[in-house]
C-alpha cells in the first residue's frame, strides 16, 4: 500500500449528537456527510490513529506510566470499536416527541410536532 496514494471522491457518513452548549438538555442528531478528495492516504490514517492514541494515552498508558521508558515503542493492535446501533432520524425524533410529550400513535400531534419542529417553532 502506498500511503502517498491520493483518495478521491470517498464520502462516509456518520451520524453524532450535538448540543447548544454542554450544559443543554437538548440534542439533535446530525448525519454528517465527510467527503475525502485529493487527500492522501497517510493523512486519512493519521486523523483515525489519533483517537486510538489518546485512547490509549488515558487508559492503558497512564495506567502504567511508571513501566515505561522514555522513548520506547509499544505495539498497539488497531481494533475498530464495538459500534453501537446507529439510531435513524425516525427514531430519534420519535425519542424526542416522546420526551416531549408528543403522542407519536397519533399521527396528526406527531405530524404537527414534526412541522413544527422543522419550521424552527418547536
Amino acid at each position: 500500500m502506498e500511503l502517498n496514494e491520493m483518495v478521491k471522491n470517498v464520502v462516509l457518513t456518520k451520524a453524532c449528537s450535538i448540543k447548544a452548549d454542554k450544559d443543554s438538555k437538548e440534542s439533535k442528531v446530525i448525519n454528517l456527510k465527510v467527503k475525502f478528495d485529493q487527500v492522501t492516504l497517510q493523512s486519512v490514517f493519521e486523523k483515525a490513529l489519533a483517537g486510538t492514541v489518546i485512547q490509549w494515552q488515558n487508559g492503558p498508558g497512564r495506567k502504567q506510566y511508571d513501566t515505561w521508558m522514555d522513548k520506547q515503542v509499544v505495539e498497539i493492535s488497531f481494533n475498530a470499536p464495538g459500534r453501537a446501533a446507529q439510531v435513524d432520524p425516525i427514531t430519534a425524533l420519535t425519542t424526542e416527541a416522546k420526551a416531549a410529550g408528543i403522542d407519536v400513535n397519533d399521527k396528526r400531534a406527531f405530524s404537527e410536532w414534526i412541522t413544527k419542529k422543522a419550521m424552527g417553532l418547536g
